[in-house]
Order: C-alpha cells, then sequence, then structure tokens
C-alpha cells in the first residue's frame, strides 16, 4: 500500500492494488489537493473594506457583484458542456489558472476597473470548477466500476475543503488587522499549488477521446438550449420554482456584501471577522446536513414558504437591530443558504429527464445570478444615500413583496398535482 496523509486517508479511502487504481489513487489525492487549496481565500471576510480602503462607494462595489453575476451567467452554462466536449482535466486546469491570474491581479489592483479585471477572472474559474470537478470524480470512479461510492467520497472532499475555507477565513482575520492587503498575498501560495495539482491531473479513462469540434460544440449547446427550454414550457410548476428559487438566491445573496460594513457598524474588531464568517460556514453546513429531518416532517410548500420568511425576516431584523451580537441573526440567512440548493434541486431532479436536468439546474442558479445583477447597484447606492441598516430592511421588505406572491401561486399549484407527494 502506497504511503498516504492521514487527512487524504480519510477523505478518499483509496488503497491502489493496480496500475488503474493506483491512477484512480493518484488523481483523487490531487484533486483533492485542488479542491481544496483553490478557494483558500484570507481575504473573504474583508474584502468589502479591502474595497472601501481603496475608494471604492457601495454603489460601486455593489455594480462590481453585479457585473461579476452577469460574466456567471454568460459562462456557466457553456463551461459545463466545455468541459464534456473538450476534457475535465483540461476545464480544471484552466479554472485554477483563471483562478490564479485573478488573485494575482488582485494584489496590484488600485480601483474599480483593476478589481474588475480580477474579478472576471475569478467568475472564469467558479464557472468552470462548478461541475467539472464532480464529473472528473464520477469518471474516474465509474472507471474502477466504484460509482456508487461517489456520494461519500464527494462529500467528503467537500467538507474537508470547506473545513479549509473555514480556516483560511479566521486567519484572514487576524492577518487583516496587520495588513488587509496582505490577506490576498498569503492566498497566491496556496492558488500556485492548486494550480499546479490541476496540471498533474489525468483525464478519465471513459473522457480520454473528448471532442476539439468547435462546430459541434456550438451545435451542442443550441440543441441542449432548446431542450431546456420545452422542458420548463411543459411543465408550469417548474417554471415557478424556478422563479421562487430565483426569488430567494437573490435576495439571500444581497445581503453578503453588507455584513462586513454591517460588522462595523455593529462594533465588530476586524480580527473577529474571519471567526463570525467561519461560524457562517459552519451553520450552512449543518442545515443542509440536516434537511432531510425537516423534509420528513414539513411538506414542501411549506419548506419553501419558510425560505422566504427567514431571508427577508432576517434582513428585517438586522436593520433594526444593531448590536455586538446581532449578527447572529444572519445565521438565518445561512440555514437558508443550506437548505437552498438541498429542496430545489430535490425538486427540480424529480421533474426533468436526465439528459437535461444538469442544464436545468444550471438555469436555476442563473436565474437567481441575474436577478442579483439587476438588484445589486440599486441596494449599493441605497446604502450610500442613506445607512447600511436601512438597506437591510428594504432587502427584507422588497424580498417579501416579490416573494409572497409567487410563493402563493406555487403553493396553489403544488396542491393541485398529484406528483406533488413525491418531494
Amino acid at each position: 500500500m502506497h504511503q498516504k496523509s492521514a487527512a487524504l486517508a480519510l477523505t478518499l479511502n483509496v488503497m491502489p492494488s493496480s496500475d488503474h487504481t493506483n491512477a484512480l489513487g493518484k488523481n483523487l489525492r490531487l484533486l483533492s489537493i485542488q479542491k481544496a487549496l483553490v478557494t483558500v481565500y484570507f481575504h473573504l471576510p474583508v474584502v468589502v473594506l479591502f474595497w472601501q480602503d481603496l475608494g471604492l462607494t457601495m454603489l460601486e462595489i455593489m455594480l462590481l457583484q453585479s457585473i461579476f453575476s452577469i460574466a456567471m451567467v454568460l459562462l456557466e452554462f457553456p463551461s459545463g458542456l466545455f468541459a464534456d466536449m473538450f476534457g475535465r482535466k483540461l476545464t480544471l486546469t484552466l479554472a485554477a489558472l483563471s483562478n490564479l491570474i485573478g488573485i494575482v491581479l488582485y494584489c496590484f489592483a488600485e480601483g474599480f476597473y483593476s478589481l474588475l479585471a480580477a474579478e472576471l477572472f475569478i467568475a472564469g474559474f467558479i464557472a468552470m470548477q462548478s461541475g467539472a470537478d464532480s464529473a472528473f470524480l464520477f469518471d474516474w470512479l465509474k472507471s474502477d466500476n466504484r460509482e456508487d461510492e461517489f456520494p461519500r467520497i464527494f462529500g467528503n472532499l467537500i467538507f474537508y475543503s470547506t473545513l479549509v475555507a473555514g480556516a483560511a477565513q479566521i486567519f484572514g482575520g487576524f492577518i487583516a488587522a496587520v495588513d488587509l492587503r496582505l490577506t490576498i498575498y498569503a492566498c497566491v501560495p496556496f492558488v500556485f499549488v492548486a494550480f499546479v495539482a490541476a496540471t498533474q491531473l489525468e483525464e478519465p479513462p471513459n473522457h480520454a477521446n473528448s471532442t476539439n469540434d468547435t462546430a459541434r460544440f456550438t451545435t451542442d449547446l443550441q440543441e441542449q438550449l432548446k431542450s431546456v427550454y420545452f422542458s420548463i414550457k411543459r411543465d408550469d410548476i417548474l417554471l415557478w420554482v424556478l422563479v421562487y428559487a430565483g426569488i430567494i438566491f437573490s435576495f439571500n445573496l444581497a445581503g453578503l456584501w453588507l455584513y462586513q460594513p454591517y460588522f462595523d457598524v455593529a462594533g465588530i474588531d476586524i480580527i473577529y471577522f474571519g471567526i463570525v464568517f467561519a461560524s457562517f460556514q459552519v451553520v450552512s453546513a449543518y442545515a443542509g446536513k440536516y434537511y432531510y429531518v425537516v423534509k420528513a416532517r414539513f411538506q414542501t410548500s411549506t419548506i419553501l414558504l419558510a425560505l422566504i420568511l427567514l431571508t427577508c425576516g432576517a434582513s428585517i431584523l438586522l436593520g433594526y437591530f444593531v448590536f455586538l451580537f446581532s449578527f447572529t441573526l444572519i445565521y438565518l440567512h445561512q440555514v437558508v443558504r443550506g437548505f437552498y440548493k438541498i429542496s430545489f434541486n430535490d425538486i427540480v431532479n424529480q421533474r426533468v429527464d436526465s439528459r437535461v436536468r444538469a442544464s436545468v439546474l444550471s438555469v436555476q442558479s442563473l436565474g437567481g445570478r441575474l436577478l442579483g445583477a439587476l438588484l445589486m447597484p440599486v441596494l449599493g447606492w441605497y446604502a450610500d444615500v442613506y445607512t447600511i441598516e436601512a438597506t437591510f430592511v428594504v432587502i427584507g421588505v422588497t424580498g417579501l413583496i416579490c416573494g409572497i406572491p409567487v410563493w402563493l401561486v406555487l403553493h396553489g399549484k403544488l396542491g393541485t398535482d398529484p406528483e406533488a407527494d413525491a418531494f
């Protein structure tokens, strides 16, 4: 047996016994390194303060994130098809390279446009990484007839990478107390190692003959878009589910870039920003872990109503109650974040055909990002003119105005649908 670190042994449980299994073990270890280190972002808990330190207003910050979201909308869907046609390894390598370039650009950023360039490269990274890592893992396991182990191994992969990201955020707060830009510099060696690990990956055997036919890529993209359109068109409930999912996603995301200025207003020392953000990860992770318990006790329609009430109720309360520990109200946002993907994916997975399932799920994510892109500049302007607290109240009230009518329609349709009991 090859020697392995205890952490990787726990994560992957790979015991090579043949050339093929040796290759499988090697690639899973490399994927573990790539996935764990590629998002070591020490700056994340203080990045808004970093932007403000460079002179950006809240309007410019929200505009920056709006453009980032639009870039994600344009890149996320075709990136999955790119991975299918041009290879998982190439996609993951380009993703890690794009991330490395983005972080390096951040190191030298001095204003809005240099930050925008960095953000666009990071958007490219997220779009390419999304889906390609799980497809890479599944294909390698399938080549060894171990695809039934995918949920356990991929779950462990996510768990350990989240743990590493959370640890980086904790240290980020302490580093920021010395210098905000130092949190960016600290990321470079980690994302560089992630890039090197990606270059050493090997294409899964059953995907080694990926086509490089650009014309076919364009044709397949058009055909897949048509299939997604008709899948949504003939299922009225699916359409309303996607609309509602977009509302939940965008209004839950809207407050993210206000958290750090809010911490300032509430009197939290910058040293503790990283610890607070890491605690958000923990709450979200455990909410997702135990979603099945909630699902067993409540109807889907009730859970969907709770998502909008928790999202908007927490935002309104954040606006009206500002004190040292009022950040704990944000835990309600994190519960929604933990529930969101599992609850909506569960509905979509059971209503659409497998050949367009991933694409419809992409549309679900893209809808929320697009709505968020429209919403964020308005909120940024409002925060500049009024206050962070008032902006949270606006988010909450507007979210209820948008979300409750859609939920009422969806509730009525679910009540008359014989398939609704299945989920």
